[in-house]
């Protein structure tokens, strides 16, 4: 999720759960705590494949929340005895950032450091406009209706609950319309589009092979797409089907391939993809992307493996976050 979303999410919980007010100095710091466990981006500066590894991991791991909830409690005053509510505040604060990142496809390590296993819910695209301004909405009516900010924060806090109830029920639709088409399929994933809750990525997964397509639940809406001109939008959405009739596409799995396994960049690459499915290839060269990411869906896609076969194996992890991931 977005930090402004996770900062929203901690500046609505710090507001809608003490019974009076606290000091705004602590308000703010409860803020900025929400959006703490991102401080992991600094990876990048390392490399992308460290960014891509260890994102989302301790600092993000339920396992490890009270030690940051000690560590962040030492931010605040003395004075802080007086507000016994204070280190409960500060670990949901961090949590409601976990959860957040939850609801997302990009895999949460939660168990970190003793599971790298990655969660994921698949309930909300990484960047959802319509899920911020659930909270949003009401946060901003308590700047201007003060009497009220207490009221107004536990209305954004239940708008959230409601959208993600939206989304849940959607994400099994989404399901159940991929699961009644092949129900042969080992495996059926919804994945959350861009702009709408109604939106879906569906993926049937075979030994050897997937089956995908893009379908909107509720043909004619276009959610927050509405806000954006239709080159911006198209950059980052798939061509929508009704799901009454989407449109299927089979791409290939990736399969063992001898004389690259061995290589550090293929052993990342199967840990950390959840579809990976073959793109591209000929006699020397393969592309591999990741169906989680948008792979096959649009093109470019964020993530992918190039591998060359010729004279010598390599492979090669491509990142760029100025693709739209999922």
């Amino acid at each position: 999720m977005d930090p402004f979303t996770h900062a929203l999410g901690g500046y609505a919980i710090a507001r809608a759960v003490p019974r009076s007010p606290l000091p705004r100095a602590w308000l703010w710091r409860l803020t900025l705590l929400a959006m703490a466990p991102d401080a992991d981006y600094v990876l990048r500066l390392i490399s992308d494949a460290a960014y891509l590894h260890y994102h989302r991991g301790v600092t993000h791991s339920i396992l490890m929340l009270p030690l940051w909830a000690w560590l962040a409690l030492s931010l605040f005053p003395r004075r802080r005895e007086t507000y016994p509510l204070l280190p409960w505040l500060i670990g949901a604060v961090i949590l409601c950032h976990i959860v957040f990142d939850l609801i997302t496809s990009f895999g949460t390590m939660i168990f970190a450091p003793i599971s790298d296993a990655r969660i994921a819910w698949d309930l909300v695209f990484i960047i959802d406009p319509l899920f911020s301004s659930m909270l949003a909405i009401p946060l901003l009516l308590g700047l201007w209706l003060r009497r009220y900010q207490r009221a107004l924060a536990a209305c954004a806090l239940i708008a959230m609950g409601l959208y993600l109830s939206l989304t849940s029920y959607n994400h099994q639709r989404a399901l159940d319309i991929t699961r009644a088409r092949f129900p042969e399929a080992s495996a059926v994933n919804a994945l959350p589009l861009p702009f709408s809750p109604f939106h879906w990525h569906l993926i049937a997964s075979f030994p050897g092979h997937y089956m995908q397509a893009a379908v909107n639940l509720l043909p004619g809406f276009s959610g927050s797409g509405a806000f954006f001109t239709p080159s911006f939008t198209q950059r980052f959405l798939a061509p929508m089907r009704a799901y009454k009739r989407p449109e299927w596409a089979r791409r290939t799995a990736m399969a063992e391939m001898p004389g690259v396994e061995d290589l550090e960049e293929m052993k990342f690459f199967r840990w950390f993809a959840r579809f990976p499915a073959v793109m591209q290839q000929d006699e020397r060269r393969m592309e591999i992307g990741d169906m989680r990411f948008g792979a096959g869906l649009w093109r470019p896609y964020p993530f992918s493996l190039h591998i060359e076969r010729e004279p010598e194996p390599s492979a090669q992890l491509k990142w760029n976050v100025s693709k739209p991931p999922s």
